[in-house]
């Protein structure tokens, strides 16, 4: 599936349609030319007379309908009616604008409208106190939906209408959704959508007769950092979390809210045990400590994703409850958390991948195997030197093993690699993380001869090392 998105302009359609042709598209030579109000459903029926299925998502700002030459653009007298009345008392229009404008005939070739706020004062007297972050949030929940509902493969952005704000927004957006979807899938680069920016020749002061598409290709990173800083996780305990699911306040009265906090704190809750979650299974790939990662119980992909849907329609319930004032968001506060709810799940996909769950106890997990499979998972998150590092602590360890002689009872590490130092059931957090989470208190092996076993003993202080590794996200 191909989205094009395209600020509305919902102009006088005896002038408004124009022609459109393009000539190349992903460098080879095309000739496809149309008539119409926008750029984008000329560059859809493109993509569709290619084999593609393409939609528009035609974006509206809220004081599109308020102006008054509107009503001049349409036959029907009773939607000439309701825009009139739009303008002489636009507040109930403010609060549920979606049924008129889904209505209007105008630009009818889209396949879907979203509506956002706006900032500014229209018809002398109607001030919008829209805010930019919450525009740029609308339309990057708007992505981030289709995104989960279809199989979308390329997003266009035809800048070819609307005020620069709005194209701004729409730019910011698509560049956090090309970096959360990459940070979802580190193993499908088939399932991160190529983002194009489409416009077309200037058209206001032309006096050319048709206006030629043009298609570019553009390119974002993504990389093996938390969104989550080491402050936020360890110091303030993921506090950034009261800015998305906030507190409802007493009312005048005095009445207490009591239900409604309870729900927000639930869902608060919800959303810190995945984010804190995200933050240990991060730590614990970047430092260097793959054993530790066999010792969580993780959330499914599935489990995360609902997170983000319930994210999302939390924000998206704010947002529509009044298109006069837009409750300013923080919007920090949300692609924090929006970008570690999808870092997550890429690690999610590709631990399953490499089948890293708990193991028996009893065996042991095969040493050899830790640094191979790990030396792959490694490589795809860009970070070698991990596997350097590992592959370096399990040949010394090994070799220390192998001269020692068979092991046929649990024993703990340090008697093998340092026998004159007392053993502690506490490790030390300079050599857990030193040593790849290899360290010799709390590392217990096992060697039949051919092959090294390895396993955390039974009283592994899970919270203590959960703390280290927030402090090294």
């Amino acid at each position: 599936m191909k989205i094009i998105y395209q600020i509305g302009r919902l102009d006088n359609p005896g002038s408004a349609k124009k022609e459109f042709f393009i000539t190349r598209f992903k460098g080879e030579i095309v000739n496809f030319s149309r008539e119409s109000e926008l750029s984008a459903f000329v560059l859809r029926d493109f993509l569709n007379s290619q084999g593609n299925e393409a939609k528009t998502v035609v974006i509206y700002p809220i004081s599109i309908l308020l102006n008054e030459k509107i009503k001049d653009y349409v036959e029907d007298e009773d939607l000439k009616k309701e825009l009139k009345n739009i303008c002489e008392n636009p507040s109930q229009y403010l609060k549920s604008p979606f049924d008129i404008i889904n209505r209007l005939p105008l630009e009818s070739l889209r396949d879907d409208a979203l509506v956002i706020h706006s900032l500014g004062t229209y018809l002398n007297n109607v001030e919008l106190d829209g805010s930019y972050d919450d525009i740029v949030l609308e339309i990057l929940f708007d992505m981030i939906e289709r995104y989960m509902k279809e199989d979308i493969d390329e997003i266009y952005l035809d800048i070819s209408s609307g005020h620069n704000i709005y194209i701004s927004a729409m730019i910011e957006a698509s560049r956090h959704f090309a970096v959360l979807t990459k940070l979802m899938h580190w193993i499908h680069e088939e399932k991160r959508p190529s983002i194009y920016v489409v416009f077309s020749d200037p058209i206001m002061g032309s006096s050319a007769k048709t206006f030629e598409i043009h298609i570019q290709p553009q390119s974002y990173t993504a990389f093996f950092s938390s969104p989550i800083s080491k402050k936020e996780a360890c110091d303030h305990n993921f506090s950034f979390l009261r800015n998305i699911y906030q507190e409802p306040q007493d009312d005048t009265k005095g009445n207490n809210k009591v239900l409604q906090k309870q729900q927000i704190r639930q869902k608060r809750k919800a959303l810190k045990e995945k984010i804190e979650m995200f933050t240990i299974l991060f730590s614990a790939i970047k430092n260097n400590v793959p054993l530790y990662l066999y010792y969580h119980t993780y959330h499914s992909i599935d489990e995360i994703k609902n997170e983000l849907v319930n994210l999302i329609n939390h924000a998206k319930d704010q947002l529509i409850k009044d298109f006069e004032v837009s409750p300013k968001l923080n919007k920090k506060a949300y692609l924090d958390a929006i970008f570690s709810l999808c870092f997550y799940m890429g690690i999610v996909e590709v631990l399953e991948r490499y089948n890293i769950t708990m193991f028996c106890q009893q065996t042991g997990f095969d040493l050899e195997k830790l640094g191979q499979t790990f030396a792959q998972i490694y490589t795809i998150f860009g970070i070698p030197m991990n596997y350097t590092m590992l592959g370096n602590e399990i040949s010394n360890d090994t070799e220390k093993i192998q001269q020692h002689g068979e092991i046929d009872k649990w024993t703990r590490l340090r008697k093998i690699v340092d026998p004159v130092k007392s053993i502690s059931d506490e490790p030390d957090e300079r050599n857990f993380f030193a040593h790849s989470g290899l360290e010799g208190n709390v590392t217990e092996v096992r060697y039949d001869g051919e092959k090294v076993y390895v396993r955390y003993i039974q009283v592994l202080p899970q919270s203590t090392i959960d703390c280290w590794l927030k402090k090294r996200v």
